[in-house]
């Protein structure tokens, strides 16, 4: 969508390199929002990684769409329906006091929105995927954008109980460039349309601050909105025979995903950023550093004098 700012790209990666981040597999992608002639650069920006539960602002994008030209409403009830019921236990969301949704339930669209783009709630993406239907998410959001590549699927959900056609889907993936170009649209108002934008953004200033997660470890933003995404698989939790294996085999017994994308604006800069990281490691105590490379961004963006 955006021309690629090579210079920029060049000296964002040296910086990545020299700082030890370039040796996970790391995409990332950042678009100026202070240039009336936008330009994206970053490093590894088309490589397709698993976002997590970043992938959720498509799903929003659609439900808003259809809701703006009235084939649903916010105040629309739906059902919640087994098997999307899928996250059990409120410790997955920790400072959350809002109730786990349970099969049976019927809540509106837009207490839909706002757990899964608040706090992630995995029952309610699922939902909301059946209420709008995949292939609309993909033909009006993705396909409209020429986001090819970043797909859509229901969140820990056995394949045998998916969709026919989705029982051998790949996996949910997308890449830095997909993202920060939709923040950047809907910073601008252009994401379908202002009101889609507007309300997207009012959603995701509602993220819980507090609990400094991703891109948010800078601690240095006057404001940040965004959708993260994180997940791990540990083979320690099943037992030390497979994490013994999986070293010997593959050189590492955990997988941490650590993704965020938003908008930034600091004291002098503004700009959306996207980055998707995996971290493989030996070591349980082992995270990748996404808030030093956050401030490694922003320091960037507050001291360069950039032209495009």
């Amino acid at each position: 969508m955006f021309p690629e700012n090579t210079e920029l790209s060049k000296e964002i990666s040296n910086l990545l390199t020299k700082d030890g981040f370039t040796e996970n597999e790391i995409g990332l992608a950042v678009i100026d929002l202070n240039n009336l002639a936008p330009h994206v650069f970053g490093y590894n920006m088309d490589h397709f990684i698993y976002p997590a539960s970043v992938y959720k602002i498509f799903i929003a994008a659609e439900a808003l769409r259809q809701i703006e030209i009235g084939q649903l409403s916010l105040e629309q009830i739906v059902e919640i329906k087994s098997p999307n019921d899928v996250d059990k236990d409120s410790k997955i969301f920790p400072g959350d006091t809002r109730k786990i949704l349970n099969a049976g339930e019927n809540v509106s669209i837009d207490h839909l929105l706002d757990l899964m783009l608040t706090r992630s709630d995995n029952t309610a993406s699922n939902t909301l995927i059946d209420v709008i239907g995949r292939e609309n998410i993909t033909s009006n959001i993705i396909n409209r954008y020429n986001w090819k590549g970043s797909e859509i699927t229901r969140k820990f959900l056995d394949r045998k109980k998916e969709d026919g056609k989705y029982q051998f889907s790949s996996t949910t993936l997308s890449c830095a460039r997909h993202l920060v170009e939709f923040f950047y649209l809907v910073e601008t108002q252009e994401l379908v349309s202002p009101f889609v934008s507007k309300r997207l953004k009012d959603y995701m200033l509602h993220f819980d601050k507090k609990s400094k997660k991703g891109l948010w470890l800078a601690n240095v933003y006057s404001e940040y909105y965004c959708k993260g995404g994180w997940f791990e698989t540990n083979l320690y939790k099943h037992s030390l025979l497979s994490a013994l294996n999986a070293i010997i085999k593959k050189g590492w017994a955990i997988i941490r995903w650590s993704n965020d994308a938003g908008v930034v604006t600091g004291q002098k800069s503004k700009y959306s950023i996207a980055t998707l990281s995996v971290n493989k490691s030996i070591s349980p105590t082992s995270y990748f550093r996404i808030g030093k490379l956050a401030k490694v961004v922003y320091d960037f963006m507050e001291n360069k004098n950039h032209t495009s």
